[in-house]
């Protein structure tokens, strides 16, 4: 396999205790259709790995399952860990990757995780976030999004929700797992995934995904704030508000919107995300995770693309987002 150019894109991989996560993770590293990937975890003993391990690195954080993919325990942290991969891999010590999946414990919130993924300057050098996928659980995953705010916020984050146990849920629970899954996050696409459908679901749950992955269709479907005096919320105050860009941006009024945001939302910001049209003609991808904002990065877009944001916040009420969002002119 060729080395590739760019930045290597870094998935997160979330989803509540009992969510099928690891059992999905489980499945996708024997899919020969995932040996091209890292994936970074707690410790190899949570999804089972001792049976397929087929090799080991010179380290032991880092084994070589027979499907060709890499496994490695993050026993640093995940800087250092990221760091070490890419330097081994150049050296050709550990075989070629060509994506990085971060796993986070069921328990975990994922936004620090995010900050750092989409931030920090090291991993900035030789990594990019590519998004975050979340797996929910058509069988009990309804209660358990009311019942702990982990998990709410972890589906309400994510790029693309992965809806687990389909196989094992009616037809009539999946949709109604679907129809809640909605409502803490109105534009993530939704993939159901069985253990019928692994090799399917190896490249599809990750490829594709950026954290400016609003495209067209889910631009048209988001309902600005001014439509709709509420997005949903929900139990623990978790609301999701779209808005659509009317006039270009400048520099000037995206910083003060930043300090705006920092200043007075911060620790209520679960996740800033979209495309802003600037006014040097640039269409640039915004991401924001609490108080830490990534530099906007200008991206490739039809001629006359529209620019829009999706705010997800906790405790805001809609008064207060339309003020924050005053800088943009949105």
């Amino acid at each position: 396999m060729a080395i590739t150019t760019g930045p290597i894109p870094v998935y997160l991989l979330t989803g509540f205790l009992g969510s099928g996560k690891t059992t999905l993770l489980s499945r996708l590293v024997r899919s020969p259709r995932f040996a091209d990937t890292a994936v970074v975890i707690n410790e190899f003993g949570e999804i089972g790995l001792d049976h397929m391990l087929v090799g080991k690195a010179d380290d032991t954080d880092v084994v070589l399952l027979d499907s060709g993919c890499l496994c490695c325990a993050a026993t640093s942290s995940l800087q250092d860990t990221l760091e070490s991969l890419y330097y081994r891999r150049q050296r050709g010590e550990i075989p070629m990757f060509t994506r990085v999946v971060v796993e986070t414990s069921g328990l975990a919130d994922p936004c620090p995780v995010i900050n750092t993924l989409s931030a920090d300057p090291l991993i900035a050098r030789h990594y990019r976030f590519g998004g975050v996928v979340a797996t929910a659980d058509a069988l009990h995953g309804m209660a358990t999004l009311d019942a702990y705010r982990e998990a709410s916020t972890q589906v309400a984050i994510a790029d693309r929700i992965a809806l687990t146990k389909v196989d094992l849920a009616d037809g009539r629970a999946v949709q109604a797992m679907r129809s809640a899954l909605r409502g803490y996050n109105a534009s993530a696409p939704i993939r159901t995934v069985s253990p019928d459908t692994v090799d399917e679901d190896a490249p599809a749950l990750f490829d594709g995904l950026r954290p400016e992955h609003l495209d067209a269709a889910a631009l048209a479907a988001a309902q600005p704030v001014s439509d709709s005096s509420l997005a949903h919320v929900l139990r623990y105050g978790i609301v999701s508000y779209a808005f659509r860009q009317h006039a270009p941006v400048s520099w000037e009024a995206y910083a003060n919107w930043t300090r705006h945001m920092q200043r007075h939302v911060g620790e209520r910001l679960l996740r800033a995300k979209g495309l802003l049209r600037w006014s040097d003609g640039s269409l640039r991808a915004v991401h924001g995770v609490r108080h830490v904002f990534a530099t906007p990065e200008p991206i490739a877009a039809p001629e006359g693309a529209a620019g829009a944001m999706v705010l997800i916040v906790r405790d805001l009420s809609a008064e207060e987002i339309e003020q924050a969002m005053g800088p943009l002119g949105m």
